[in-house]
């Protein structure tokens, strides 16, 4: 019999292989499930307008997972909304013990019960996500609006931590919360979980730029990225913009995974390229997850290069800068523009620019 022998190659690697397998082919592999638009809470900040209560019953739930397995996607976030406020919660999750995806969870804590707890120790998510906005109560409640949230919030990451979850205390720097930013490091350390902060408010996500208001001065993000560079505090989504000629199309440098292999599915079935460019490629309950994605109708958005980015392809400060199409989008309508209130009035400001 012949015998076959495998030559490793350079290209052989598990970035080659994305790029081949989903990148190149416009393949989704981490898909972003918002499966409700409700919340018990009422935070000052949230981009979520709550104007649709239009939700997936249970078993379309699991005839997407099942869609979305089959296409070979492997990275799941669940996400609301609040998803602990949906009755069904436990079935989905029960589900998702015999479908496996790599899973993060994202949750304000509130509504953990014990058998929730104990039925994600048993399913083993990468890790559940616990918005926290203060180290007191005091402070943590009045940007909930929600009083005693605080309580249940902490109480349900040291139940997951305990439970042996991989637990991260996802802070959220505001105006109001500032000044207790190294007590909640601290706070984080006492009740032994990983830590990361943000504090890139974005607008409503029906255009409502009211919410901006809350997030923290451009003197305070000076501050902040001094301490980062100096002290090791721990920012979120806060990376330089990184592109590769390999990953590619002829005559091109991508900026953005959009419609590409990230998308987000809405709590009605409504796709969108990503959570927060919330362009609809169709709907769940009218076509297949495969059906939607292949679409040639946002190809600019996928196929988006830095040379099309007008101003922000000349702006000296891109490559420090936290730019999103999607935030664009929301606050002037133009994903190849800038966000001038969003996003560029704060890169402007720090030392690097």
């Amino acid at each position: 019999m012949e015998s076959c022998e495998y030559l490793p190659r350079p290209r052989d690697t598990y970035e080659a292989f994305m790029v081949e397998k989903y990148w190149r082919v416009n393949r989704p592999n981490s898909i972003h499930f918002e499966l409700t638009n409700r919340c018990n809470l009422e935070c000052i900040h949230c981009l979520f307008t709550k104007e649709s209560t239009d939700e997936l019953s249970t078993h379309e739930t699991y005839e997407i997972l099942l869609q979305l397995k089959k296409l070979g996607v492997f990275y799941l976030s669940l996400s609301g909304g609040e998803i602990f406020i949906r009755k069904d919660i436990g079935q989905i999750l029960d589900f998702l013990l015999e479908n496996r995806f790599l899973l993060n969870i994202y949750t304000n804590g509130t509504l953990l019960t014990n058998t929730l707890v104990d039925k994600i120790a048993i399913l083993q998510p990468l890790r559940v996500e616990i918005s926290v906005y203060g180290a007191t109560a005091g402070i943590h409640d009045r940007i909930t609006t929600v009083a005693g949230s605080f309580e249940k919030t902490i109480g349900s990451i040291k139940a997951l931590r305990d439970a042996g979850v991989s637990v991260l205390f996802k802070g959220f720097l505001l105006k109001d919360n500032f000044h207790q930013r190294w007590q909640m490091i601290d706070l984080a350390n006492e009740i032994r979980v990983l830590y990361a902060f943000d504090f890139n408010v974005i607008p409503r996500l029906n255009g409502n730029m009211s919410n901006l208001s809350v997030g923290i001065s451009i003197d305070q993000v000076k501050r902040i990225h001094e301490e980062v560079a100096k002290e090791g505090l721990i920012l979120r989504n806060h990376v330089k913009i990184k592109v590769r000629d390999s990953q590619l199309p002829q005559g091109g440098r991508v900026v953005c995974n959009a419609g590409r292999i990230n998308g987000c599915i809405g709590p009605n079935g409504d796709v969108f390229p990503c959570p927060v460019l919330r362009l609809t490629m169709g709907n769940l309950i009218e076509k297949t997850f495969e059906e939607i994605w292949k679409t040639n109708e946002i190809d600019d958005i996928r196929d988006m290069t830095l040379d099309d980015l007008k101003i922000c392809s000349v702006c000296p400060d891109l490559e420090y800068c936290n730019r999103c199409p999607g935030v664009a989008y929301l606050e002037t309508g133009d994903y190849l523009g800038p966000a001038p209130l969003s996003v560029c009035s704060k890169t402007k400001a720090l030392p690097a620019s």
